[in-house]
């Protein structure tokens, strides 16, 4: 078989996407970062026709190049949760706006093969858009956050996840 290692991701990628669609997500693939990219930005927004969006911390939303070209979108009223030079009295009040708006876009910190969305928030500003909140929420994830269960979901966050984002600046 050619490609062997592509040919794996592409069939795991489909039984998560079948498995994600069973959970009434709706599931687009790209093979990388600027694909994910230009796909949110193209197919996916455009039909939302969100006026106001915001985020929660997530390297991969900020690996795609999505925080740098929607912060420069004059067309969104942008409620930017990452700015490092606000204040943390006002960035709290910023996270708690952003449950208010139109679109909010996210990452997560594990994915079962189950397509079960599992989290663990610091100050639960991301889970409570991902359940309440916002008109729509997009939710980018990388192959890596891909794991078999809960049980191995957890140990992800708990030993890999949690102690990499408290060593964040």
């Amino acid at each position: 078989m050619e490609k062997p290692i592509e040919n794996y991701w592409k069939l795991r990628l489909a039984d998560l996407k079948t498995a994600l669609e069973s959970n009434n997500f709706d599931v687009y693939l790209a093979e990388n970062r600027q694909e994910a990219c230009k796909t949110v930005l193209e197919d996916i927004m455009p039909k939302l026709n969100a006026r106001t969006i915001s985020w929660g911390g997530s390297m991969t939303f900020i690996a795609s190049g999505l925080y740098h070209q929607l912060k420069a979108d004059p067309d969104l009223e942008v409620l930017d949760t990452l700015d490092k030079k606000v204040p943390a009295e006002e960035m709290m009040e910023r996270r708690r706006q952003a449950l208010l708006v139109d679109l909010f876009i996210t990452g997560t910190n594990s994915i079962t093969e189950a397509g079960h969305l599992v989290n663990l928030d610091m100050i639960g500003n991301r889970i409570g858009a991902l359940t309440f909140g916002p008109k729509w929420v997009i939710i980018l994830v990388g192959r890596n956050k891909i794991v078999a269960n809960l049980e191995e979901a957890m140990y992800r966050i708990k030993d890999y996840v949690a102690p990499a984002n408290s060593m964040r600046p």
